[in-house]
């Protein structure tokens, strides 16, 4: 009897062990499932982030690209002449819509791996006057009809500043692009100026467009880890904008004070 009760005994005792074991199995296929579930959620979240911001550089490239077939359309007409100046500005036009095109396909590796791999900085003196300038001629194709687009002088063409200039024009750029896209009336200047101590630049882009929803203020430069939350692809751009900018230790920011449409302000360090 007592045999008896003693292999009962181990039989409850293995039971026991099995229904743990087949507990921690059953555990651990949860576990990776929900880890498998998670890695599918980031590759489908990840798939959606690259989508949008294919379709925002498909939207941008096409600007320099159209600028540069109607400089070839002009040059290509036997009758045309033209000054040793209307030339030089031709060329300029097109070697700027060039970088542009070139700065643009940098963003492409400063996006994907974080840019670890991508753009590397350089410093070069330029004109913040001439920087401006250049974006505006740059979105001028992108103008909804009777839309003004305007340059506010404020700094003297001899001050110069020291910035990888390439990320200066993309970031810039990106907020010229924006504001010509959703301001279908009045005007959009463009301008920037220095601090007292002339330690720091600010370029800034003012439209009289419909301005940004309150809803979405707090949101506007925020990136975005979960693109169904976006509002519209603007604001991937511009948190693409505002992630370019930190690299070269610069910031955007949205002027709230602003109220004839969206102010935005894009600071950097003066070198």
């Amino acid at each position: 009897m007592q045999s008896l009760i003693n292999r009962n005994r181990r039989e409850d005792v293995l039971m026991i062990w099995v229904v743990i074991i087949l507990i921690v199995i059953c555990l651990a296929l949860v576990l990776r499932l929900k880890a498998v579930q998670t890695q599918l959620s980031d590759l489908h979240r990840s798939d959606k982030l690259k989508a949008a911001f294919i379709r925002s550089m498909a939207r941008e490239i096409r600007t320099p690209l159209h600028s540069v077939s109607g400089l070839a359309e002009v040059i290509s007409k036997e009758d045309l002449y033209l000054s040793k100046g209307e030339k030089r500005n031709i060329s300029e036009q097109i070697q700027y819509n060039a970088r542009m095109i070139s700065t643009l396909l940098d963003e492409v590796s400063i996006y994907s791996e974080d840019g670890s791999r991508g753009h590397q900085l350089e410093d070069e003196r330029f004109s913040p006057n001439r920087l401006c300038q250049a974006c505006i001629d740059a979105n001028l194709p992108c103008m909804a009809k009777g839309v003004r687009l305007s340059f506010v002088h404020e700094l003297g063409d001899e001050f110069f500043v020291s910035a990888d200039r390439h990320m200066v024009e993309l970031v810039l750029n990106k907020l010229v692009y924006c504001a010509c896209r959703f301001t279908k009336q009045g005007e959009i200047s463009v301008g920037c100026h220095c601090d007292d101590t002339r330690h720091q630049l600010t370029f800034y882009v003012q439209d009289t467009g419909g301005g940004i929803p309150e809803a979405r203020k707090a949101y506007v430069f925020r990136w975005f880890e979960n693109p169904d939350v976006m509002a519209e692809e603007t604001e991937f751009d511009l948190s693409v904008a505002q992630r370019l900018a930190s690299k070269i230790g610069g910031y955007l920011r949205y002027d709230e004070t602003y109220t004839r449409g969206t102010r935005m302000e894009f600071v950097l360090p003066v070198r």
